[in-house]
């Protein structure tokens, strides 16, 4: 799975390489905001991408799921932390939050690998 989950990693950059291609402006913008919204500051930079990760669970969003966990364990969260975060998700998402927890939790393991 670990093979698998890289791929479509590579595929999602790829995706928003070519999308920057057609439309550098909008684009570049997007990214100075994720980078400006997940730098170091009051709070470390895995507890922000923890936060989007919960939100790409209550979203749906199973690209934004995976693409925000590899991130999350790059900058240092613990599997651990993403469970109390998941926990609170489903708490506010019900089962479908807990369906797409379940799947960032996955992710993590296997990347982790």
């Amino acid at each position: 799975m670990t093979t698998e989950l890289k791929t479509r990693l590579t595929q999602i950059n790829q995706q928003f390489a070519a999308l920057g291609k057609a439309q550098p402006g909008a684009m570049s913008a997007f990214q100075g905001l994720m980078k400006s919204a997940t730098q170091e500051g009051s709070l470390p930079a895995s507890v922000k991408e923890l936060i989007a990760v919960a939100l790409a669970v209550q979203k749906g969003c199973d690209d934004c799921v995976l693409f925000h966990t590899s991130q999350a364990l790059r900058h240092g969260a613990t599997r651990e932390q993403l469970a109390e975060v998941l926990a609170v998700n489903i708490e506010m998402g019900g089962g479908p939050g807990a369906m797409y927890a379940s799947k960032a939790l996955s992710y993590f393991d296997a990347l982790n690998a």
